[in-house]
């Protein structure tokens, strides 16, 4: 089904083709980096993109790409409201070999 789109719609969603990649490698590099669980409020904080575009991010690396896993629920260290933070999965050494 079509749909009558205005052109900025269009060139705005062509215009953002590509950033979703860069965006989930911009998270990964910073949890790399500092180790340990992040909540979606505490990683847009320390990165400065949009909650909404980590919550996006965050929801396709656990989901899809399942390069994060989710940890037990705690406060965020941001808002204090509980939440479910995300890390890396945990490398179990049997698996190297």
């Amino acid at each position: 089904m079509r749909i009558a789109q205005q052109e900025t719609a269009i060139s705005a969603f062509h215009g953002h083709a590509g950033k979703s990649s860069q965006q989930r490698e911009r998270i990964l590099q910073f949890i790399r980096a500092r180790g340990g669980e992040w909540s979606i409020g505490e990683i847009a904080q320390a990165t400065g993109l949009q909650k909404s575009t980590v919550s996006g991010r965050v929801n396709e690396l656990v989901n899809d790409t399942h390069q994060l896993v989710e940890r037990p629920r705690r406060k965020d260290r941001v808002s204090g409201v509980t939440v479910r933070p995300v890390g890396l999965p945990v490398t179990d050494q049997r698996s190297l070999f």
